[in-house]
């Protein structure tokens, strides 16, 4: 494996930052006294791992314990999900130079560059394969002894200054009791007597215990089955911050607690399920699920939970809750987000891309409602939308962009954090919003390149920050989307059109033929096919000039649109050569009227300029099915036809 090139370090926590983390780290002190805490010594290293890495700004930490022989390391306990070497995996000391010399120094010891230092022996290809630059390996003493260490590991190069040594090299003294009971509750699980003498010492500590997890970041519960039904004996005060609920909420039977309303109805069960699964099989597991705050919004929830057997049997069940709900929709925004550029990528339709963009806000905020709006040509569509009740889609079907946002069409965002007191909405529309559950609303306009495309409205029970990172992602994919759709329906039009007149070119003609027969065969009509071509014109491209003949083109244009049917084609073929298309016709006698009517309105005086110009047309027709079961049948015959009319003119001009 490629050895990478060695980084530049990065300078140590100044003095002051490292300071403020101290003063967050001062509930270290207490770990040493909960050694004897219900919490299991595992579980409490754990958290002192996730600790460590939020106080010394590094990315993953773990305690390992030494093996009796001295000659290899077991992890217990880590923090770091992205760098797992796995609970109870040996880590052999042979060859790993650094790490024998913290053992004999009982020393701490940083590795600027873990990944080509030859001091690390094996430990570089293991650096090397997590990403690891820089760590920190500090050793855990029982009086002289030395029982395990802690490390810290970097994924950035650092030098690790005195202060964090210091602070690290206090946790590991602090952390050494709970070690030595790790290994001590291995061999109480196997024994007893020396378990009931254990959970007695550990209920004495309940208090200091209780503290010291109210403290933590995260959420630490504790629960006992009672005839396969869980009861909530125990539940940190951080549930307050965290779901505004009270501590005294939660406790008690499942009939009492609040937890059954809290959990999201769909993992109720699969929670419960799990729950009962571990207090048979006693492990320990995470479990991920959803839970609704107070106010009503969403938190993910990942929950570190372990089963045991007491000495009475009753099954006791102990969690530490962390809200990851910033990250798990961090996640899913970056996925949804790539979708949705994907989509547009493959020219999917922009309102199946819009409907994706709606579903993916909704999932972001699942508590809220939203409507997009398309400006094109002049005119406000209603696009997509999820959550919305039908009660409010007539505000935005009814014409108006961003109904709820003042300046929306000027390309301003517009805020009402409370719909209730807002006297600039019509008391009908305040009214039905409340009346849906909404209190206030976000509308964002959908912009590109300065050009206002539509808006995005956003509608919660709760009030909304104006910098929702969703909804603004979600109106950038929509302006990328509606700006998209209109480059790619101008390019359609360029392609089919003919740029002097406008008119549909030959191979939009084709396209209509092909349609029109096909509907006149399902229907026993008929389909008129008039070949047109404007007599002498390059005289007047030659008399007068190309922009004279083009300006007579574009007249000729008009004329033959505004002749027709709204179901019938008129296209430029080419030069001077028009086609039209005259479609469900149910006689030869209208198709011939037609046609009649056209030459009367192509054969008259033009005027270009200060000028009149005398234009007259030859007109061949052909009938389908009659004269042809074929586009180029019916050219051919319509050709003749022209031509023979041409003919008849020039004979009578020549007399």
């Amino acid at each position: 494996m490629k050895a990478r090139p060695r980084p530049t370090p990065i300078t140590a926590l100044s003095k002051s930052e490292l300071e403020r983390r101290l003063r967050e780290a001062t509930m270290l002190k207490q770990i040493v006294a909960t050694s004897g805490a219900p919490l299991e010594p595992l579980t409490v290293l754990n958290v002192i791992c996730s600790e460590l890495v939020a106080v010394v700004g590094v990315q993953h930490a773990g305690f390992a314990r030494m093996s009796e022989d001295g000659h290899y390391l077991t992890v217990v306990a880590e923090f770091g999900l992205e760098h797992r070497t796995g609970l109870n995996e040996r880590i052999p000391l042979k060859g790993n130079v650094i790490t024998q010399k913290v053992i004999k120094t009982r020393k701490p010891i940083a590795v600027l560059d873990a990944q080509n230092d030859p001091r690390m022996g094996a430990g570089r290809e293991a650096a090397k394969h997590f990403g690891v630059v820089s760590m920190l390996i500090v050793p855990i003493l029982a009086g002289e002894r030395v029982v395990g260490t802690l490390g810290l590991d970097s994924y950035e190069p650092r030098r690790f200054g005195r202060n964090e040594i210091a602070l690290v090299e206090a946790v590991s003294r602090a952390a050494s009791p709970l070690l030595e009971n790790a290994h001590l509750f291995d061999q109480l699980k196997s024994e007893l007597a020396e378990r009931q003498r254990a959970e007695e010492e550990l209920r004495k500590s309940r208090t200091l215990y209780q503290e010291l997890v109210n403290s933590l970041e995260g959420v630490v519960w504790e629960a006992e089955f009672h005839k396969d039904s869980l009861v909530f004996t125990f539940v940190s005060r951080q549930i307050e911050r965290v779901l505004g609920y009270g501590m005294s909420e939660f406790l008690g039977p499942r009939e009492k607690s609040v937890w059954p309303r809290v959990l999201y109805p769909s993992d109720f069960e699969q929670v419960a399920q799990r729950l009962r699964t571990l207090a048979i099989t006693l492990e320990t597991a995470e479990v991920e699920y959803r839970a609704l705050d107070r106010d009503g919004r969403l938190h993910w929830f990942q929950d570190r939970i372990s089963a045991l057997r007491e000495v009475d049997g009753t099954v006791r069940l102990r969690g530490l809750i962390v809200d990851v709900t910033d990250h798990k929709r961090a996640v899913r925004l970056e996925r949804d987000r790539n979708l949705a550029l994907e989509l547009i990528a493959r020219g999917a339709e922009l309102e199946d891309i819009l409907e994706v963009l709606m579903e993916m806000l909704a999932s972001q905020l699942p508590e809220v409602a939203c409507a997009i709006q398309v400006l094109k040509s002049g005119r406000v569509r209603f696009a997509a939308s999820a959550n919305l009740p039908e009660t409010l889609r007539k505000l935005f079907e009814g014409g108006t962009m961003g109904p709820l946002g003042y300046r929306v069409q000027e390309g301003e965002a517009s805020v009402l954090d409370d719909l209730e007191q807002n006297q600039r909405l019509k008391a009908a529309t305040r009214q039905t919003l409340l009346r849906a559950g909404y209190r206030s609303a976000l509308t964002l306009p959908v912009i590109s390149k300065d050009n206002v495309l539509g808006a995005l409205t956003v509608l919660s029970p709760t009030p909304l920050e104006p910098d929702v990172r969703a909804a603004h992602i979600v109106a950038d994919l929509a302006a990328i989307a509606v700006d998209r759709q209109g480059l790619i329906e101008q390019l359609e039009y360029q392609a089919t059109h003919d740029p002097l007149t406008k008119l549909p070119n030959r191979m939009l003609y084709q396209q209509r033929l092909a349609q029109a027969m096909q509907r006149a065969e399902e229907k026993g009509r008929l389909v008129g096919v008039l070949y047109i071509d404007l007599d002498n014109f390059k005289k007047v491209n030659d008399t007068f000039s190309h922009a004279t003949g083009d300006e007579l083109l574009r007249s000729v244009a008009r004329q033959l649109a505004s002749a027709v049917r709204p179901s019938d084609t008129v296209a430029r073929l080419g030069g001077d050569e028009f086609g039209v298309i005259l479609a469900d016709l149910p006689s030869v006698e209208m198709a011939e009227r037609i046609a009649r009517k056209l030459g009367a309105e192509v054969n008259t005086s033009v005027r270009i300029g200060n000028r009149a110009l005398e234009v007259t047309a030859s007109i061949g027709l052909a009938l389908y099915p009659r004269d042809g079961t074929d586009a180029d049948a019916l050219y051919r015959h319509a050709d003749r036809e022209m031509y023979a009319v041409k003919g008849k003119l020039s004979d009578q001009v020549g007399h």
